[in-house]
């Protein structure tokens, strides 16, 4: 389950997951983007967060693991950004660009999984 291979792609799809994130932050609310696609913090939640990916697709078919993923990896992320960094933006916009990580992070990975 755990195998270097896939911790490797949880890490690309974390990141990959976090420059989406960061583009639609940008586009949604014009915060620069650089700072957001470069932080330390926010890349390793990220790729943490998408170690769920490996138990959802190693356990779960197809649809139960994409969507325990898209759950998962929307609302944990959320809850973070709201309740541990204080997150000042409405739940609707940190849910929206937190979904938008989960699904670019879980497609990337799904993708990974399927070739394995």
């Amino acid at each position: 389950m755990f195998t270097l291979r896939t911790v490797f792609v949880v890490i690309i799809a974390g990141i990959i997951g976090t420059i989406f994130n960061s583009i639609a932050i940008n586009i949604m609310a014009g915060a620069d983007v650089i700072p957001l696609i470069t932080s330390l913090g926010r890349n390793l939640i990220a790729i943490i967060v998408a170690l769920l990916l490996i138990p959802a697709f190693a356990r779960g078919g197809n649809v139960a693991a994409w969507a325990f993923a898209l759950i998962a990896l929307t609302v944990i992320p959320s809850l973070l950004a709201k309740f541990v960094f204080g997150a000042a933006a409405p739940w609707q916009f940190v849910l929206t660009v937190n979904f938008i990580y989960a699904f670019v992070a879980t497609l990337i990975y799904a993708v990974s999984y399927r070739e394995h």
